[in-house]
């Protein structure tokens, strides 16, 4: 009977922790504290959003860090709480050194829960969403003002493989909300891999 109680007790602890720390890497000064981004979170929570990041928090508050670093899924969430676990082992023994890259690279499922599909929730001109591809296709272009030549709204992209992070990073400042935080510097490169001609 105490050997059950002990796992009881074990599996009750690490239930209490994990709901601990769900609810404490929602706080984005929780991810800050160890991660050293406070020009990004100064970004995050400034009034003007001069960054996508800052952009997705104006528009929803509770989009925070975890939102997009979290993963998606609890596979991926899971790998983000061992690779945090570590390094904060790590950050203990005095052995971390602040990451350079991203070892868990954002992919498209984390952009999403919120961007699938893409224009879902927008409305045309002519009244409300329409889930078919071709209306989907039509109201991009319309919305972008630009007569069919976004990327979405051309059909031949539906089959490229570009994650969405490619061609709208989160945390650069060099665009703003009406260029939809792209840059011709970061997107260039990426259309010329397949349009050699531009």
């Amino acid at each position: 009977m105490g050997g059950g109680g002990a796992v009881v007790g074990a599996l009750l602890c690490g239930t209490l922790f994990l709901a601990a720390l769900s609810a404490t890497e929602r706080d984005n000064r929780f991810c800050v504290a160890c991660h050293l981004h406070d020009e990004k979170f100064s970004r995050l929570i400034a009034v003007t959003a001069t960054d996508l990041a800052g952009f997705h928090h104006q528009r929803k508050a509770e989009v925070g860090c975890i939102a997009c670093h979290g993963g998606a899924g609890a596979a991926r969430h899971l790998q983000v709480w061992l690779l945090a676990g570590f390094d904060t082992l790590a950050f203990l023994a005095g052995a971390y050194a602040e990451p350079t890259h991203m070892r868990l690279p954002l992919r498209d499922a984390e952009c999403q829960p919120c961007h699938t599909p893409i224009l879902s929730a927008r409305a045309t001109a002519s009244g409300p969403a329409d889930p078919t591809p071709e209306a989907t296709f039509a109201a991009e272009a319309e919305t972008e003002g630009r007569g069919g030549t976004s990327y979405h709204a051309i059909r031949e992209h539906g089959t490229v493989r570009i994650t969405c992070v490619r061609c709208h990073p989160s945390h650069t400042t060099d665009s703003n909300a009406a260029n939809r935080f792209i840059t011709k510097a970061t997107v260039r490169p990426l259309c010329h891999e397949c349009h050699k001609e531009l």
